[in-house]
């Protein structure tokens, strides 16, 4: 029902600049042709009532640029209603009465060309045609008791079918070509908007190196001391980065809304928060970019008082932008300027935009709203008022221009009052699309939780322990969690620190659980159960027990307020970590090293995607960032030979190496096509520091445990503990078969032959390099060694030699020797034995 509903809207909208014409045509040329069939050509019926009440059917269509809003979101039912009366019914019904006579059925020929040419769909063509037909047959049978046939001719019947089918084909070729220039359009603006995007993106990299290399932002408010240069010039550059860097952000959210705008989508309502009309007027003036000084000098903020409402601040401040760029362009005329004033009323507010340019007529002050319509200017493209109402509208507001001609204009923004009806719903809206975890194990609790929560709309899960919460966790995204503290089997704040560290959470999700806010329930004294939550890691406590009001709180707080939940620290998950870059930009390649870098990353650059390949062939690396547009192979096919491993003989790794997807288009069509060729996560170009630190360290985090998970996995799983692992390290077995005849199906006898011997001389390099770190204390060098026994004892099958390096990696990484001190001895035996295994290997299988 929705699709056919959403067709017959395109249909109307294929039909709009038509309309009028069409009115026009059908209002004067039913009462005119009366006098053309009954004085000059006289024919056997007709019928002046007839033809006055189609005129006055028409009319809307005459008038419908001039409709109320209202009116015009019902007259898609209003056209689909008289379209069969106006065109095929009365055509037919005249026909018939004047049984079949040439004049009309020709004309009845005229009526259905007229009505392919504004009904372009086929089957719509058809319904609409059948059913005036049969309901002019009803009606002349009515009224005379039967059909007369008397000047009917078969040849008529080949005729119209010859003209419906032809018609029919030849129009939809048409709206074919039609669309395909639309789908061209569309996707020019799309590559258009992913070539905005690479100079942004490296602009942002270039912030974000610099805030990498620069000292840490003090946390205090204090002024006094010093560094390399002064607190206060050290705050006032952090805040000149974080400042463009959300500039950026807003130009890229811009252009997400445009494009979905031109291709039909809706604004997306889920970024919406509690904005102050005040501080966002401030911060649309002083961020305006201005060509000059006295460009500046001409706005003037007259907000003596200021409201909340709901609303997107990157949006609304675009809806400013545009409103002042269409003032400014008047800049030159005597004492021009732009007023900024807001205005507090009973139910709604307002802000008002006037400038004293030209004015706009009052013929043209709703017609600037449409789309693809200028006025008072060239080169614009008619988009930005266009936008600017949806943008508004979306708000629960709505904007309307008043003018003086040759004084001045102003531009209306109205606002339902924030604790409005309207208001409410657009929340229940947004509230929808959340999901609530209740963790506590009294079941009145969470039933009275979740009646408060449904009562806005939005879903909740019940658990009664923390163990079943982590169980629910680790398999659901969930926006926010009430967990209770004292509960059986595993308390809240276990059950929180487990969380937030991520540790055995997968991780598409142990990102999202990084910032997730989760709120303490509890009978405890607040002052004590707040502290509590700090430690653990929960962001706020409500005492039980818990009423409407505060849930509408903590809703306000986390889901409708700009402040952010907590952040985690991932510089020392880093440290020591082998990158591999790909993207053709160099400029970009260049920066995000210079972060990655700054956290102790070692980074391997690659400008395709073939090159990626040979180069994870040639080395091991723990996670790949990939670009998606790339000449000789992007980043999807990439991925997917990476995933295949078709291409390798040495990387064994494919499967399970972390992949994250840089990408410009985040549309829901590029994300799939991200997630079928096998990546792991994505991120919107421009990419924060912060987003792309803590997205690789939560995949480096969680590697080794989807490498475990993997049911596919050949190498066998082993439980790290400290107490027992020594001593059960010889129960491991020696060799991995599964992963040796892998390698034997992929390069036969000859490669087994050649690849063993290679890999026991370089393991014996290794093996006594390390036994010369362990001597002289070099952890560094200790730790590139460790990493690489790692990966070439897993690739070739070594299985007891890999367990080994893989429980001495975890020490290394964070350069600590391992926790026994006969470790080198134990690493020596275990090649040895590897070696040994490897020649029985070999000598069993020669002819």
């Amino acid at each position: 029902m929705q699709r056919l509903k959403q067709k017959a809207i395109n249909i109307v909208e294929h039909a709009e600049p038509n309309l009028p014409i069409i009115g026009l045509f059908a209002t004067v040329g039913y009462p005119l042709f009366y006098i053309v069939w009954k004085y000059l050509f006289p024919q056997h019926y007709e019928n002046l009532t007839l033809r006055l009440i189609e005129a006055v059917i028409s009319l809307p269509w005459l008038f419908y640029r001039y409709l109320p809003k209202k009116a015009k979101t019902i007259f898609p039912v209003y056209f689909f209603i008289s379209v069969p009366v106006l065109l095929p019914f009365f055509f037919h019904f005249m026909m018939l009465r004047n049984e079949w006579s040439i004049a009309w059925a020709m004309s009845s020929m005229a009526c259905l060309f007229m009505l392919i040419l504004i009904v372009y769909d086929w089957i719509f063509i058809c319904i609409i045609t059948l059913s005036g037909f049969v309901l002019a047959y009803a009606a002349v049978y009515a009224l005379d008791g039967h059909v007369s046939y008397t000047e009917f001719h078969i040849e008529y019947i080949p005729t119209y079918l010859f003209a419906l089918i032809g018609g029919i084909v030849a129009n939809h070729r048409k709206q074919i070509a039609h669309q395909t220039k639309i789908s061209l359009l569309q996707s020019l603006s799309g590559s258009i908007a992913h070539e905005m995007r690479n100079p942004l993106s490296s602009i942002t990299n270039a912030m974000s190196s610099l805030q990498a290399i620069l000292p840490n932002k003090p946390v205090g408010k204090e002024t006094t001391g010093t560094v390399d240069i002064s607190q206060s010039g050290l705050i006032s550059i952090h805040d000149v980065i974080e400042e463009s860097s959300a500039t950026i952000k807003r130009g890229n959210k811009i252009i997400d809304s445009i494009l979905a705008s031109l291709q039909g989508g809706s604004v997306d309502i889920n970024n919406f928060k509690r904005l102050s009309a005040k501080k966002i007027i401030h911060t649309a003036i002083n961020s305006y970019g201005y060509n000059n000084l006295a460009e500046r000098k001409l706005l003037i903020d007259k907000t003596a008082v200021t409201f909340d409402f709901l609303g997107d601040k990157d949006l609304f401040i675009y809806v400013l932008f545009n409103l002042i760029k269409n003032a400014l362009h008047y800049k030159n005329r005597p004492d021009f300027k732009i007023e900024l004033t807001a205005e507090t009323g009973n139910g709604f507010n307002i802000i008002r935009v006037k400038d004293y340019g030209p004015g706009v007529p009052a013929s043209k002050r709703e017609r600037i709203f449409d789309r693809f319509y200028t006025y008072g200017k060239s080169g614009g493209n008619g988009l930005g008022l266009s936008f600017c109402r949806r943008v508004i509208e979306s708000f629960g507001g709505e904007i309307t221009c008043n003018s003086e001609e040759d004084c001045w204009t102003e531009f209306l923004i109205t606002f339902p009052a924030y604790e409005s009806k309207a208001v409410k719903d657009i929340k229940k809206e947004i509230l929808k699309n959340k999901r609530i975890l209740i963790v506590d194990d009294q079941f009145s609790n969470r039933v009275l939780l979740a009646k408060y929560i449904s009562e806005w709309n939005c879903s909740s899960d019940q658990a009664e322990n923390g163990e079943q919460a982590l169980e629910m966790l680790s398999s659901n995204r969930y926006d926010l969690i009430f967990m209770d503290f004292e509960m059986p089997s595993l308390n809240g704040d276990c059950a929180v620190q487990q969380l937030r560290s991520t540790h055995t959470f997968d991780p598409s999700l142990a990102l999202h659980y990084l910032q997730a806010p989760i709120i303490g329930i509890t009978a405890l004294p607040y002052h004590e159960a707040l502290s509590r939550a700090g430690k653990c890691g929960m962001n706020d406590v409500l005492s039980k027990p818990v009423l409407r009001p505060d849930i509408l709180q903590i809703f306000e707080r986390y889901f409708f307020s700009e402040k952010s939940t907590i952040t985690s620290d991932q510089e020392e998950l880093l440290s020591g970590s082998r990158i591999l870059l790909v993207d053709d930009n160099e400029t970009s390649r260049n920066f995000m090293r210079l972060i990655l870098e700054h956290y102790g990353c070692s980074v391997g650059q690659a400008e395709n995607g073939q090159i990626a390949i040979e180069m994870l062939e040639h080395e091991d690396y723990d996670l790949v960032l990939m670009d998606m547009e790339m000449p000789v192979l992007n980043g999807i096919q990439a991925a997917e030979a990476i995933r295949n491993g078709k291409y390798f003989s040495r990387f064994r790794n494919g499967n399970r190496i972390p992949i994250i997807a840089l990408t410009g288009n985040t549309d829901e069509k590029s994300i799939l096509r991200v997630k079928d060729a096998g990546m792991n996560h994505h991120l919107g170009k421009p990419i924060s520091r912060d987003d792309l630190i803590a997205t690789i360290a939560v995949w480096l985090n969680n590697s080794l445990m989807a490498e475990n998970g993997n049911k596919t996995s050949p190498i066998q799983d082993y439980a790290i503990n400290k107490d027992r692992f020594w001593k059960s390290i010889d129960k491991e077995k020696i060799l991995d078969r599964s992963i040796i005849n892998s390698l034997k199906e992929v390069g036969g006898k000859e490669m087994i032959d050649n690849i063993f011997p290679v890999f026991i001389s370089d393991t014996k390099k290794i093996v006594t390099a390390l036994a010369t770190a362990a001597e002289d204390g070099n952890l560094k060098r200790y730790d590139q060694l460790i990493h690489e026994l790692k990966g070439s004892s897993g690739s070739c099958g070594a299985n007891r030699l890999y367990v080994l390096s893989r429980y001495i990696h975890e020490f290394s990484s964070k350069g600590k020797w391992p926790d026994n001190e006969s470790w080198i001895d134990i690493l020596e035996k275990t090649f040895t034995e590897t070696t040994t295994a490897i020649n029985e290997m070999l000598c069993a299988e020669k002819p």
